[in-house]
């Protein structure tokens, strides 16, 4: 076998320190304090944890097996509450009812209060609404004559008129609600469900 050139040769050593020469980078690989590429050690650093984390469980699930049987005891009713807890938390505060219109791009959040019953109107439209009128339950109105895109309303009972211009009930609760605009109309709730 004929002896290597000196061109080889170098080759052969830069390949084997980590300065491995191409046409798209002539400088040097990145080498950590041990010699190794930096991408291995971390893959080699995320490795060691991710098995560290498991022989830390299988160690805690060992000691939990090992107690006694009054430990467990405490251990499940502990857990026993905090998914109670969650649930009870989840369940007491359920999210609005919410409805859009896509003709209009209207959406309407009715709000879960019995004592202050609200309205919330969003022009989720590029367009902005001209004189705008909302009838709840057929017999209450309000009126606004210009309504920015991606802009609210809220109406409250104390907004809304009746027909020989008295005020709404304060607990007025909304069954229906109709939005009527310059471009068109939309129910968004009928008989207290959402359209």
């Amino acid at each position: 076998m004929p002896n290597p050139s000196p061109s080889d040769q170098a080759r052969r050593d830069a390949y084997l320190y980590g300065r491995v020469l191409t046409a798209a980078r002539s400088g040097t690989v990145q080498l950590d304090a041990d010699g190794e590429p930096l991408p291995m050690r971390l893959r080699a650093g995320a490795e060691s944890t991710a098995l560290n984390v498991v022989a830390i469980l299988r160690e805690t699930w060992e000691d939990f097996r090992n107690s006694d049987r009054y430990f467990k005891y405490k251990a499940i009713i502990l857990v026993a509450w905090a998914v109670l807890s969650l649930t009870g938390v989840g369940v007491a505060c359920p999210a609005p009812s919410v409805h859009r219109d896509t003709t209009l791009g209207a959406r309407l959040v009715v709000g879960a209060e019995d004592e202050r019953p609200a309205l919330v109107l969003h022009n989720e439209s590029d367009a902005a609404w001209q004189d705008v009128l909302i009838i709840v339950n057929g017999r209450y109105r309000a009126a606004v004559s210009h309504v920015e895109p991606h802009a609210f309303i809220t109406v409250t009972p104390k907004q809304l008129m009746g027909d020989n211009g008295k005020l709404a009930p304060s607990d007025l609760q909304a069954t229906d609600v109709e939005l009527r605009t310059r471009k068109g109309s939309a129910q968004l709730l009928e008989h207290g469900e959402l359209r």
